[in-house]
């Protein structure tokens, strides 16, 4: 279940990365972002990434986990690029429903 929490972890963060660049505001409806705000979606998405890895970490030893996790991440960048290129209407609304089933399915391990 932890390999799932940090895919789902992974793939939220790479959507609150996104909506910070200027490449994907118009897709995601983030133009209107300040600075600031900016900021805190950079800061959010580098902690899902993060917590992605810890997530990997605690379930392996370190090598293993690294790895898991770069294969995680790998999965997390496709399924995202695939969801922004087909499905931009609807990227919001998953990237939210991603954090939430991570956070679910982390719990249901415990």
């Amino acid at each position: 279940m932890i390999a799932i929490a940090s895919l789902l972890w992974a793939f939220a963060g790479f959507a609150a990365l996104a909506a910070t660049m200027d490449r994907h505001e118009e897709q995601l409806g983030t133009a209107a972002l300040a600075a600031t705000q900016r900021h805190g979606w950079q800061a959010g998405g580098s902690a899902l990434l993060l917590l992605s890895l810890l997530a990997c970490l605690q379930r392996w030893n370190t090598s293993v986990g690294i790895a898991a996790w770069l294969g995680l991440l790998t999965l997390a960048a496709m399924a995202w690029g695939l969801v922004l290129s087909y499905a931009p209407e609807r990227a919001r609304r998953l990237a939210l429903a991603a954090a939430a089933l991570g956070t679910v399915a982390a719990a249901l391990r415990y």
